[in-house]
């Protein structure tokens, strides 16, 4: 295992089934490398409980791009049980490259995370709950602090951002990220947690929604598509 003098960063990306968490870590992790090249940044897939698309399943895709992924071992990653990479205790404490984790949702995938807590905390940590108010989990701001709490509960770690990224897919206005970033807002102020980032497909990105958000925004490519919205993922 290498180490070096430095404080190894990690970026952990928690959220519920739906919230979109996995699309934004493969976003954030290619948008940091390439505004940071000489940066060693790895993305490592977490994530046990999505029945669907998960970023194992795009690996081809993802990997041309540069990203350096992480992945369960091809034997068993398909199975349906808790598998995550092997040697992620090595991982986490070679301080060679910096590290962005898709952790699973709910309970399960949560839960997966906190044996690792302890060198988690020995890290420069950064933990963001990426919040959907589209899903019936997190439409209110009463529902967005219930989860933030389990999710804090079980993964045995702080939340200290938030990432607003209401969606409905294809579907989505821009009125209704607006009004699921003020949803967020409330939440944002009963827990003293600020919000980070702001997610918005790229193709809905305008100038003058741009101008309405006062938050850092994150566009986003979508890589985890199903075979019936698109032939394949958009690409960067």
């Amino acid at each position: 295992m290498e180490k070096t003098n430095r404080k190894k960063k990690i970026w952990v990306f928690i959220g519920n089934m739906g919230s979109g968490k996995s699309e934004i870590s493969i976003n954030f992790t290619y948008q940091r490398q390439k505004s940071n090249p000489d940066e060693k940044i790895k993305l490592i897939d977490m994530d046990i409980v999505k029945p669907y698309i998960r970023i194992r399943d795009k690996e081809e895709e993802i990997s041309k791009l540069g990203v350096d992924l992480l992945l369960p071992d091809k034997a068993v990653r398909d199975m349906d049980m808790p598998i995550v990479p092997s040697h992620i205790n090595d991982h986490i404490r070679n301080d060679s490259f910096n590290l962005v984790m898709d952790v699973g949702g709910e309970e399960a995938g949560s839960t997966t995370i906190a044996q690792f807590n302890s060198m988690l905390n020995n890290a420069e940590l950064e933990v963001f709950l990426v919040i959907n108010t589209k899903r019936p989990f997190s439409n209110t701001p009463e529902l967005i602090v219930k989860t933030l709490k389990s999710l804090e509960h079980y993964s045995r770690l702080k939340v200290t951002g938030l990432i607003s990224n209401t969606h409905l897919r294809f579907d989505t206005s821009q009125e209704e990220i607006l009004e699921g970033l003020e949803k967020l807002e409330v939440a944002s102020k009963i827990v003293n947690i600020p919000i980070k980032i702001v997610a918005v497909w790229h193709k809905m990105l305008t100038k003058e929604l741009e101008e309405r958000i006062k938050y850092p925004i994150i566009p986003l490519r979508l890589f985890l598509t199903f075979p019936w919205e698109e032939s394949k993922p958009e690409g960067i």
